[in-house]
């Protein structure tokens, strides 16, 4: 009965990480259909209303404007990115790389991004629990760590990937790990056991290090219908061209 009880919780996990990233996808494509749409006809009304003010105080109120509504049309693009990440669709390499540039430059922590193969073919589901992982850990990092440096290896063997993610900080107590609410590390490793993985974190006073162990076929075999199989058919919701 415990047994059966684990598996049955196990199966509800599965379930709730495959509907929270269909409700991400979903909320993404109304950013860019709703929000998305109405901030780039009111960007171009403003760029008219600046060409053809004929005093100086309303061109520069409408030229104001547009730049409240470039800040806002960045942040939604942003939103839609952590919501639903289309870099995926061009690789898992490349999504790691971009997602270390970008949170160099957001937190001035440098941050390295190392790997054993410039591009890889991997089972349905795993992109995203790669990915996932790692934004969950560098969100960590920027929050907790007190880290000057971090730095993120992806591995592939024949038979496994790994992704690792390492930080010079303060490093966790077993106090932190321990708490009752504390429900990070556990999202982690329910998320990694939908493809059949695990979560390996060990911590010291000179750092944290974060590892994400994935058997290629048991992410074959027991891995969900992805995420990104939705994504191929739809839209991408963050290309809004040059605005």
């Amino acid at each position: 009965e415990l047994q059966a009880s684990r598996q049955r919780l196990a199966e509800l996990a599965q379930h709730l990480q495959t509907s929270v990233e269909q409700e991400r996808s979903a909320i993404a494509r109304e950013i860019h259909d709703d929000v998305g749409g109405s901030l780039t006809a009111l960007n171009f009304d403003l760029a008219w209303i600046a060409r053809h003010a004929g005093s100086e105080p309303v061109r520069a109120r409408a030229q104001a404007a547009l730049e409240t509504v470039t800040h806002a049309i960045e942040a939604s693009q942003r939103i839609m990115h952590n919501l639903r990440p289309a870099i995926l669709e061009q690789g898992l390499v490349a999504a790691l790389q971009w997602m270390a540039s970008r949170h160099e430059k957001r937190t001035g922590i440098e941050c390295r991004f190392h790997t054993s193969h410039e591009s890889l073919q991997l089972p349905a589901g795993v992109p995203l629990v790669a990915y996932r992982t790692a934004q969950e850990a560098l969100t960590n990092v920027s929050k907790h760590a007190q880290a000057t440096r971090v730095r993120l290896d992806l591995m592939l063997a024949p038979d496994a990937l790994s992704l690792e993610i390492s930080d010079n900080g303060r490093g966790l107590s077993s106090r932190d790990l321990a708490k009752a609410r504390s429900f990070g590390i556990r999202g982690l490793q329910e998320r990694a056991a939908t493809v059949g993985g695990w979560i390996d974190l060990s911590s010291s006073a000179r750092g944290t290090t974060l590892i994400l162990s994935i058997p290629m076929v048991a992410a074959e075999a027991d891995s969900p219908p992805a995420i990104e199989a939705e994504a191929a058919t739809e839209h991408d919701p963050s290309a809004w061209g040059d605005l």
